[in-house]
């Protein structure tokens, strides 16, 4: 087992592989303080006889049903992001973004909160856009709720940190607008509350597009209510009716 308490000193990456791929609960939890010392250091190797193998490892931690580890999992992968070039990951990508928009899902806020960490992790790496298209498809429809709405949460904070010319929200609006009629009441509550926040950024184009959804009038009348609310305050981003950008902002 690596030894937590010594420092990362003549340590090599592959002296942790064994208690990577361990399937022991306490050697994982044991394995990651040294793991952390290690990745958090730039002055140490990433070579790795078996880096794909040593990823796996990783993955599975993610991927199983102890929320620390999972939890640990998913903060060594944000740190083997801050050390390994873009192209090293890239056969990695999809898996990543799979594997971490589940723990979305997760009972356990730290849990939602490191996957949310780990993909805007990736959306600095590579670019917003890249990885919205992988999260897409996996996130709207998913059955678990909280997937749903971490993944809104998660799009307001994309937004707040790179800006609405990052991502095609056009693509994004209409999944958002199924949302406001979910079954789940939270759920229901985001979508209103990230369809305002696209608002705030984009301004009268999201009051152009949800027109046209199949949104009932009750919900309809309450989200322009708030988009009211938005300018009155002066909390916009966005002009109201500025076209700026249009064809980034809101491409379909």
């Amino acid at each position: 087992m690596a030894d937590s308490s010594s420092t990362t000193e003549n340590k090599k990456l592959d002296d942790f592989y064994k208690d990577v791929l361990s399937k022991e609960p306490t050697v994982r939890i044991e394995c990651f303080s040294a793991l952390k010392n290690y990745l958090s250091d730039v002055n140490t190797s990433l070579e790795c006889e078996d880096l794909t193998g040593f990823l796996n490892g990783l993955f599975k931690w993610i991927e199983g049903s102890n929320f620390r580890i999972a939890c640990n999992g998913l903060q060594a992968l944000e740190l083997f992001i801050d050390r390994l070039d873009s192209h090293e990951l890239e056969c990695f990508l999809d898996n990543v973004v799979s594997i971490t928009v589940d723990r979305l899902g997760d009972a356990k806020d730290q849990v939602r909160e490191a996957a949310s960490n780990l993909l805007i992790k990736l959306m600095i790496t590579y670019t917003p856009q890249r990885v919205w298209d992988l999260i897409q498809p996996l996130s709207f429809d998913h059955k678990q709720f909280r997937v749903k709405e971490e993944s809104q949460r998660l799009l307001i904070r994309s937004l707040n940190e790179f800006g609405a010319s990052t991502i095609q929200l056009g693509k994004l609006v209409p999944l958002i607008c199924k949302l406001v009629s979910d079954s789940n009441g939270t759920v229901r509550q985001q979508a209103t509350d990230t369809l305002v926040e696209i608002y705030r950024h984009v301004g009268d184009k999201v009051r152009n597009d949800i027109a046209k959804r199949d949104i009932p009038e009750a919900k309809l009348k309450q989200l322009y209510e708030k988009f009211d609310d938005v300018v009155a305050s002066g909390r916009m981003i966005a002009k109201v009716t500025d076209s700026t950008d249009d064809g980034k902002i809101y491409a379909l």
